[in-house]
């Protein structure tokens, strides 16, 4: 899937599937909540974890063969780097693919933490 893709939400606001083109990451998506919207209330979250998971299993069947070749990733406001919810789906076809993703999100996170990424998360201690 190349192009995004909106899904209406049952209280009339809606979420959009963003494909992100990434090296580092192939076959990896955000499913955003509009920042214009303001932040979603506790009904529309459960609803896009639900359509994020669905949807995961959808495109990794049709990408890779197999409905259960993914990994869904919420990052809650003190622990995400951009300002807005959101929920990260990456098609993943191995094990060694879930490793390098790892890999690559605590080499991102460690950079955050030094400062030398922006991050506009809270500083919780």
């Amino acid at each position: 899937m190349d192009t995004e893709r909106e899904f209406q939400l049952a209280s009339g606001n809606k979420c959009t599937l963003h494909p992100i083109n990434n090296d580092l990451i192939p076959n990896y998506y955000v499913l955003a909540f509009p920042k214009t919207q303001g932040q979603p209330i506790a009904t529309e979250i459960t609803e896009m974890l639900n359509i994020g998971t669905s949807y995961a299993q959808k495109l990794a069947f049709d990408v890779l063969g197999d409905a259960e070749a993914f990994t869904v990733l919420y990052s809650g406001y003190s622990s995400r780097r951009e300002k807005g919810w959101h929920v990260h789906i990456v098609l993943l076809g191995s094990r060694w693919k879930k490793a390098w993703l790892y890999l690559v999100l605590a080499g991102k996170n460690v950079v955050q933490a030094l400062g030398l990424r922006k991050d506009d998360a809270p500083r919780l201690q």
